[in-house]
């Protein structure tokens, strides 16, 4: 996107404004220096229009430097060009000053009362533009340490909700590590319950910053609040559906899978999410587990297909965010699912930890990360 409206509309009109003028008041001593240096020969009208177009032109820079940042050449050039040329004509339009021999005892009076003057109305320009630059630079600073202080808060109070898991239970091995591409990230990993009965699952959030992390924060405490309840994980989906879909913005969804276990029994569930992953050690393969099921968030009410799986010792899965399938090189190819799976089975038999490190690795070196980036790891032992 050209222009970054969003990006300008988070400055105060107020603080915009005094920081606008500023560079208004600013720029406008330089026609107030050009007027001494032609000793104010030039026609008042002359001097004010040409002062008014040099400063207005000097604004121009300012708001597309403030709009499109990296991209502003991209106006700056154009707006340079028509300020030659409106100068230009200004100069061919407007009266002209007169000559030095032209000028009478009485008229080199009013040169040295209007030099006087345009060095006192340079003096209190520079001091008033300084003032208003002064101004929005300790009102904006006041306001980005509160954010930042916000932004900082939020960012521990994440670090709390999506812990590293690292655990076991009822005869299975979990390891899960969230990596957000900002201070608050949108991914959630979740291990809730006790050995008969536990959930495993990951959430991801549309969006990046502090909106998907307060939605992150509702899904972990509606899950954990419906599986203690005693509701099943066949239910889980929708459920959450029911609770979530009134809670955010009308753009926002979530993708969500878990691996669930009720005594012997295995049920796995996905909701608009990439495949979980499945490698057996008998095979030495791995398999992809889809379910044709929309995100959560989409409709206030809908059903959502689950399935049982099987796993024998050693059986290990993986649940993680497209953030890792995401990752691009400088080809824009993308890591995919495929180099997920071969990475999988390489180092499926090592420790959890020791897995998710050879794939987070992996995935650096194929990209940088523009996205969120977590995995949930489990082996039955």
């Amino acid at each position: 996107m050209l222009f970054d409206k969003g990006y300008l509309s988070t400055v105060p009109r107020k603080s915009l404004f005094t920081f606008l003028f500023g560079v208004f008041l600013l720029f406008g001593t330089v026609g107030l220096a050009t007027d001494m240096t032609e000793f104010g020969r030039q026609p008042v009208v002359t001097f004010l229009v040409t002062t008014l177009a040099i400063s207005v032109f000097a604004v121009g820079y300012a708001i597309a430097g403030f709009t499109m940042r990296g991209q502003s050449w991209k106006a700056i050039v154009p707006i340079f060009i028509l300020q030659v040329i409106v100068m230009n004509v200004l100069h061919r339009l407007l009266p002209q000053m007169a000559g030095l021999h032209d000028m009478s005892a009485s008229t080199m009076a009013e040169v040295q009362s209007r030099l006087n003057a345009d060095g006192w109305a340079l003096i209190a320009t520079m001091v008033l533009g300084y003032v208003c630059f002064v101004h929005a630079s300790v009102t904006e600073g006041r306001r980005y340490f509160r954010a930042h202080a916000e932004i900082k808060l939020a960012q521990e109070i994440h670090e709390v909700l999506v812990p590293t898991i690292y655990a076991q239970m009822g005869g299975w091995e979990f390891y899960g590590k969230s990596n957000p591409s900002s201070e608050v990230g949108g991914d959630l990993i979740d291990l809730a319950g006790g050995d008969d009965n536990w959930v495993a699952y990951l959430a991801d959030v549309s969006g990046h910053g502090v909106a998907p992390g307060v939605v992150v924060g509702m899904t972990k405490s509606a899950s954990r609040m419906l599986l203690s309840s005693g509701d099943d994980s066949e239910h889980l989906m929708p459920r959450l559906n029911d609770v979530l879909f009134p809670l955010k913005k009308p753009d926002m969804f979530i993708t969500f899978c878990f691996v669930a276990a009720s005594g012997d029994r295995l049920r796995v569930g996905l909701a608009g999410h990439p495949s979980i992953l499945q490698f057996s050690p008998r095979t030495n393969e791995v398999t992809e587990i889809e379910c044709p099921n929309m995100p959560l968030g989409i409709t206030p009410s809908a059903e959502f297909a689950t399935s049982e799986v099987a796993a024998g010792s050693g059986t290990l899965f993986a649940l993680y965010t497209d953030g890792l399938l995401e990752t691009a090189n400088a080809a824009g190819e993308e890591f995919g699912v495929q180099r997920l799976k071969t990475e999988l089975q390489k180092h499926a038999r090592e420790p959890l930890e020791a897995i998710w490190r050879w794939i987070h690795d992996s995935v650096a070196r194929h990209g940088g990360q523009f996205d969120d980036q977590s995995m949930l790891l489990m082996r039955k032992m």
